[in-house]
This record gives C-alpha cells, structure tokens and sequence, in this order.
C-alpha cells in the first residue's frame, strides 16, 4: 500500500496530471513574392502556446514557406521558422545539463 502511494503522489504520475498539450495561433498571412511560374514566397506570425503539468511555455515567432507549383498543386520547398524568443534558456534543456554533470 505504501509504494501505491508514493506511486500515486510522485509528481510525475500521469495517472494524475493531464498530458502536456499545445495550442497554436497563426496570424498574418501573406504572399510576399509569386514568380511567373506560380511559385509563391508565404510568411505569417505565429503564437505557440505548450502547457505541461502546472508549466505554460510561449513561443511566438515567424514562418517563411516557398512553394513550388506542381500539377497537383502546391509542394513545400523550404519552411523556415524563426522564433521570436529563441534566446531564452529553456527549463527543460538546463535540467538535463544538469543531470548529465551530476549536479541533479
């Protein structure tokens, strides 16, 4: 019975926490460029929320898509995304450096 419980109350019981989940916001869409050919040059803005267990990460940012036209229609050549807040240290990544210098 002991161990059930300390199963039960261990923070990363999934039993009792939802799994971690996303919500995506996408925003500004436009054509920046179309060649001749029907190649299109595609940017928007974007807001990606991650909520896990009681931690709410946000990350907005840009994308950047050039598409090739094809007779099936259009066939992604490049998807480029550049993150608004990519210099911010992220939970996650210090803890498994941590970890791996045994300061954990």
């Amino acid at each position: 019975m002991t161990v059930r419980m300390k199963r039960v109350l261990h923070p990363d019981a999934w039993s009792q926490r939802p799994q971690c989940g996303t919500n995506h916001i996408v925003c500004k869409v436009g054509i920046e460029k179309q060649s001749p050919s029907g190649d299109v040059a595609a940017q928007s803005r974007f807001h990606m929320m991650q909520q896990c267990r009681d931690d709410v990460r946000r990350s907005p940012g840009s994308d950047l898509h050039h598409l090739k036209k094809t007779r099936n229609g259009y066939k992604s050549r490049l998807q480029r995304v550049d993150m608004s807040n990519a210099q911010v240290a992220y939970d996650d990544v210090l803890q498994v450096r941590a970890r791996a210098r045994g300061d954990y």
